[in-house]
């Protein structure tokens, strides 16, 4: 290889006859230099993070210093004077250091600690008013908190509205412009929940519950309308309108009593948010199958506690369907809106087993008329279904379901015949002549939809369904 070696401003460069220069001084390589930038700029992103933590324990930290100091306004106004530092941190760094990703983490933790502000003032206001007649609990002396007159109450709340809307607003400005003014009404009108003051586990779950659905909806409206909350920023304003409900749901938890009720609510909201964010636009497939997995268990964990909570008012024979109907109702939205065939496969053998064991069950602990005409009932549905869906597993768990009830409860069914009298089985065998007619002048159509319903369409559908 023909090299030659030239000085140039005291530098051994060595020059290959072809179209590259490699210089051999570390001062010129662009290589090293981009991953010395690239180091940099990791290291920004760390001691960003390390700092928020540090704000966040600071804050719980600023709180506990001053127990024993003054009454508990004073206390708060602790708390609402560092939101408005971090807000006002959060300003200095933006228009004084023009550093935008810093002032945006500042921003971000002030927005934050608004619920937290919101959590305070709706503890001191329940202190002197109670919807629910007052919950007997022992609150830790973090969590205690007490006004000493209703007149402080007013006073109070005023005087954190004044603080809170404006830093709302402001910090929202700052991750989504467009949306700020639809952000920050739905935001406070949220965090106005955890003001009311009740705590009982029915109040408390359908508020938080409602609030959810309430934020699911406006979430869903406004990522049509504004394509910058498909953005980091965007999201993490969008998330924020979920903490109020998450504060609700978890102080109901932590510190009162947790029943069937409570569960039932708090994995419903779950449920609806998984499904929120399975099919917010631009998700990615991996998450999106991800939370519809972890749906199935929530599902289930919703069915056993509505069944749960209902159980002392209903007589036994309806807990199976009342626990089939809920697994069946959020199983069967999660098939339509799944993408992964092994996914969907898997949800409905789900639905099959599990109906088919709780109507089993049910007719086998008490083998009345009722358990039995309800698992007969269920079995032919599931039958049908099979049949209509070349479902084998539907077909399969329908027939165990139908043999079952008709061995358990067999000599139910005789005594209910042989005491029922000729009217009564007059109308029962109307009702299932006109069953009967409905399922074959619509039969076709039902299975059709069926088979469109649950993406097992078949050619033959299609050429009956074109044939009539």
């Amino acid at each position: 290889m023909n090299t030659r070696v030239a000085n140039v401003f005291d530098d051994e460069v060595e020059v290959q006859h072809g179209p590259h220069f490699v210089p051999k001084n570390p001062r010129f390589d662009v290589d090293r230099i981009m991953h010395s930038i690239r180091n940099f700029a990791t290291l920004s992103e760390a001691l960003r993070i390390l700092g928020a933590a540090v704000l966040v324990a600071s804050m719980s930290l600023f709180l506990m210093q001053g127990w024993s100091e003054g009454n508990d306004i004073s206390r708060y106004l602790m708390l609402l004077a560092q939101t408005g530092l971090l807000a006002a941190a959060g300003f200095a760094l933006s228009h004084g250091l023009k550093e935008a990703k810093g002032a945006r983490l500042f921003f971000g933790l002030a927005l934050v600690s608004i619920p937290a502000n919101f959590t305070i003032l709706g503890a001191l206001l329940y202190s002197v008013l109670q919807w629910d007649g007052g919950l007997s609990s022992t609150y830790p002396g973090y969590a205690h908190w007490e006004i000493q007159n209703i007149a402080s109450t007013g006073v109070t709340l005023g005087g954190a509205m004044i603080v809170l809307l404006p830093i709302t607003m402001f910090c929202f400005a700052i991750m989504a412009r467009h949306s700020a003014k639809a952000l920050s009404l739905h935001f406070f009108a949220l965090n106005m929940l955890l003001l009311l003051p009740i705590r009982s586990s029915l109040a408390a779950g359908t508020v938080a519950l409602l609030g959810t659905v309430y934020a699911l909806y406006f979430v869903r409206e406004a990522a049509k309308k504004d394509r910058a909350l498909k953005t980091a920023e965007g999201r993490f304003a969008l998330i924020t309108l979920f903490i109020p409900t998450g504060i609700i749901l978890f102080r109901s938890m932590y510190f009162y009593q947790v029943d069937s009720l409570m569960v039932a609510m708090l994995s419903m909201a779950a449920f609806l948010a998984a499904r929120q964010a399975s099919i917010f636009p631009d998700r990615s497939p991996r998450v999106a199958f991800a939370l519809d997995t972890l749906s199935i268990p929530i599902a289930l964990t919703f069915a056993f506690a509505v069944t749960g909570a209902l159980v002392p008012h209903l007589a036994w024979s309806l807990t199976a369907p009342v626990f089939s109907i809920a697994y069946a109702a959020l199983a069967l939205d999660l098939l339509g809106r799944t993408e992964s065939t092994v996914l969907k496969g898997a949800i409905g053998v789900s639905i099959c087993l599990l109906v088919s064991a709780s109507f089993i069950l049910g007719v086998g602990i008490e083998q009345s008329a009722l358990t039995a005409i309800l698992g007969l009932a269920a079995g032919g549905l599931l039958l049908l279904s099979g049949i209509a869906l070349r479902h084998r597993t539907a077909s399969f768990a329908g027939i165990c379901t139908l043999i079952a009830s008709l061995l358990f409860g067999i000599e139910a069914l005789l005594a209910l015949v042989l005491a029922s009298s000729w009217i009564d089985l007059a109308i029962f065998g109307a009702g299932a002549i006109t069953l009967g007619s409905i399922l074959d002048r619509h039969g076709v159509a039902i299975n059709l939809y069926l088979a469109k319903r649950f993406g097992r369409i078949s050619q033959h559908n299609e050429e009956v369904s074109l044939g009539e």
